[in-house]
């Protein structure tokens, strides 16, 4: 078996692995598209025994492990084709939304060609730009030191191959599949297909065109008007004739009138096709006839013009012989003067007998192929095995993008004829399995299987993650829910891509993923010391628990240092305050500060007791609280009344004694046990911990603290202030005014 010679050659990464040299390596898979290797000895396996193992001596450390990982080389993120992954991601999802009746109107007809064509118009802006770089680079020559490995000339030359090849595949599948118009002829779109791909006659006959007359002078004239010939461009050629020297002579009238009277098959001409076969039969056989009785003897090559024209293969096969370029550049040509009213289940037949003839012409034996990418990708749709077109489109590397544009325009298209096979009850579940009568569509499953690979290849790219959404949305049912998932893995590198992720995580309904980026964000910005951004995603989470541990944050800041932070932000709560009753004292705090400070002592008093005697204050503000007290307490016109007064000494009775008690026997059972054996008195000490768990659990962890100083000189100020209150309320509650 001959060797394939377009094989490509398997890439080789050395892993800088030094314990992996002497134990071996072994892979492990991360994610979907990320494995890890890392040194590894099997003691099961019979050849470990013979590795040397590491033996580190006595004190030294042990060798170091070294962990590499290898992720998925992505073609789309070079920049050019980035924002053409992303222009068509965006023209996928409309069409999407049209073929499903997502916009707001029902199901319509759509024009497949027109978006295919679109398709094809990013493409060919994206080769544009490519080529440019490709230019500016070839005279630039770049240093490879001064840019990333993927703006190399190599590498743009790869991809200028690749994605040309995808976009002439395109076209040429776009009016033998899509265009519903081509259905019954097929040459003439093959004739206008050639000649935009391979445009170089045309320009050539161009050039030739504005010098005028005598233009047979030029070496390349009778190549120019031949290269014209084979693709089948009959009427430049005759203006190029025209223009010869010896224009007026007769061969070259009887040349000029054959060309003209040339039979061209078309759907709308008004001729059957055995009228048209018999119009053709008899046009040739005149030109024969005037080629067998040596007509144009003295012009060879008039003569050799119109045995191509004729279709004579001695002389098609002479000039493939002579010429370069792909197997399918002459091919339309030669179908349009042997068989002009071929269709397409007829183009298979037509493809294998030229195939013999254009390894007759190169001397290619049948099992030799020198076939490039686009040269297979154009022989599989010529043949019309589609099964043969998928398989190869897949092996491209362009990370699957082509394959599940052209797939899912096919299969909207109702191109994607596949047959049907039968799954396991359990397999053929969901919505994407479309089952009847227990047999599934594998076209709608290869679609479904495409965009799920496609998508979370797309979901593992920090600026494509929210088109793998996109294509995972219009999957299966397993696509769908790895959209939750994906999403919950990417890394938030700073506020703006996290606001992207909450957004698409709201809008999609994962709540999960929205609280769990909020409180990530809430953490990182009170590391940061940005306590107003840590409050606000914080509220944004919804999560009780986050919320009340910023709020914590606030309240133990206030306890060590006198001083609220980020009073503005905590002025504009409004029904975010009811989220969590830490969020809510720290609120309503606020607002006795407000009072304070504005002088409106009897609301500020009034709001203070209503926070003594509250369910929502934690049991650590005591000490703040109750030294707040003290100045209301203290005017000689009681702004506190007699009840509320009351109130003030049950909760110190109650509440803060105890605390302070509890605090000094804890300090006496952490010096005990300081002292004692361990697992004797250690045990006591742990268990009154234990008891003061609620007061010393949201302790903040600063240096110092205001429950560290709450001492019996406080209390008895507050008694006194209490009592001295309370006795000028009473008064003036009991006097009766005359």
């Amino acid at each position: 078996m001959p060797s394939n010679t377009n094989q490509p050659e398997c890439p080789v990464k050395l892993v800088p692995n030094t314990l992996g040299k002497q134990l071996g390596l072994t892979v492990c898979w991360v994610k979907e598209h990320q494995f890890a290797s890392l040194a590894f000895s099997n003691v099961k396996n019979h050849h470990a025994s013979q590795r040397k193992q590491p033996a580190p001596g006595a004190g030294s450390r042990p060798p170091a492990v070294d962990i590499q990982h290898f992720d998925v080389d992505l073609v789309l993120e070079e920049p050019t084709i980035r924002s053409m992954v992303s222009e068509c991601g965006r023209l996928f999802y409309q069409l999407q939304q049209l073929r499903y009746g997502l916009t707001g109107r029902q199901t319509q007809t759509i024009d497949f060609v027109d978006q295919s064509l679109r398709y094809r118009t990013i493409v060919r802006q994206a080769l544009e730009k490519l080529n440019r770089l490709l230019n500016e680079l070839s005279q630039t020559e770049a240093q490879e030191d001064h840019a990333p490995s993927y703006h190399t000339l190599k590498s743009y030359q790869d991809l200028v191959a690749l994605f040309y090849s995808i976009e002439c595949t395109w076209h040429l599948l776009e009016f033998l599949l899509l265009d519903s118009n081509n259905s019954t002829t097929i040459v003439a779109p093959l004739l206008e297909w050639i000649r935009h791909h391979y445009p170089t006659p045309a320009l050539d006959a161009a050039e030739l065109l504005s010098s005028g007359r005598q233009i047979d002078l030029p070496e390349n004239y009778w190549s120019v008007v031949k290269a014209l010939i084979l693709q089948g461009q009959t009427t430049i050629a005759r203006a190029l004739l025209r223009l010869h020297v010896a224009a007026d002579t007769q061969s070259f009238s009887t040349v000029d009138q054959l060309l003209h009277s040339f039979p061209i098959y078309t759907v709308y001409g008004g001729l059957s096709v055995h009228k048209f076969r018999s119009q053709w039969n008899c046009w040739t056989s005149n030109v024969r006839t005037l080629l067998a009785t040596g007509h144009f003897a003295d012009e060879p090559n008039l003569e050799e013009l119109l045995r191509l024209v004729t279709g004579d293969r001695q002389a098609w096969k002479q000039q493939l012989s002579s010429s370069g370029g792909a197997w399918y550049e002459h091919f339309p040509g030669f179908l349009l003067y042997t068989d002009s009213t071929c269709k397409y289940y007829e183009l298979p037949e037509h493809v294998n007998e030229w195939m013999e003839l254009f390894r007759e012409a190169h001397s290619l034996s049948t099992g030799t192929s020198n076939n490039t990418l686009l040269d297979n990708l154009v022989l599989a749709v010529m043949e019309n095995d589609l099964i043969k077109l998928l398989h190869q489109i897949q092996q491209l590397p362009d990370n699957g993008w082509f394959a599940v544009h052209l797939v899912d325009l096919l299969y909207h298209a109702g191109q994607l004829d596949l047959g049907r096979s039968r799954l396991p009850d359990e397999d053929a579940t969901g919505e994407g399995a479309s089952v009847e009568d227990g047999l599934v569509d594998n076209g709608k499953l290869m679609r479904e299987s495409l965009l799920y690979e496609f998508g979370t290849i797309l979901m593992t790219h920090r600026t494509l993650w929210q088109l793998g959404m996109d294509y995972l949305e219009f999957s299966n049912t397993l696509g769908l829910g790895a959209r939750e998932v994906l999403l919950g893995r990417i890394p938030l590198r700073n506020e703006r891509e996290a606001l992207k992720v909450f957004a698409v995580a709201r809008k999609n309904g994962y709540r999960g993923i929205a609280t769990e980026v909020c409180k990530v964000q809430s953490r990182r910005y009170l590391a940061l010391k940005r306590y107003g951004s840590a409050l606000d995603w914080a509220n944004k989470s919804g999560d009780g628990g986050c919320i009340s541990e910023v709020a914590n944050i606030f309240l133990e800041y206030y306890c060590n240092h006198g001083e609220l932070l980020c009073e503005e932000t905590i002025a504009n709560l409004d029904s975010e305050m009811f989220l969590s009753s830490r969020l809510m004292f720290l609120k309503k705090y606020h607002d006795f500060r407000k009072y304070y400070r504005d002088q409106a002592y009897a609301s500020a008093a009034e709001l203070l007791v209503s926070l003594m005697d509250s369910k929502i204050m934690p049991s650590y503000f005591w000490p703040c609280l109750m030294s707040d007290a003290i100045p209301l307490l203290e005017f000689k016109e009681p702004i506190i009344p007699s009840k509320e007064t009351l109130i003030i000494l049950e909760h110190l009775q109650l509440d803060l004694v105890p605390m302070l008690q509890r605090r000094q026997q804890q300090r006496k059972s952490a010096e005990t046990s300081s002292g004692s054996m361990p697992g004797q008195e250690g045990t006591n000490a742990s268990t009154a911990s234990q008891d003061v768990a609620d007061e010393m659990a949201l302790v903040p962890k600063f240096a110092s603290n205001l429950l560290n100083n709450c001492t019996e000189d406080l209390i008895k100020m507050l008694r006194l202030a209490c009592a001295r209150n309370l006795s000028r309320a009473l008064i003036i509650e009991n006097t009766i005014s005359t």
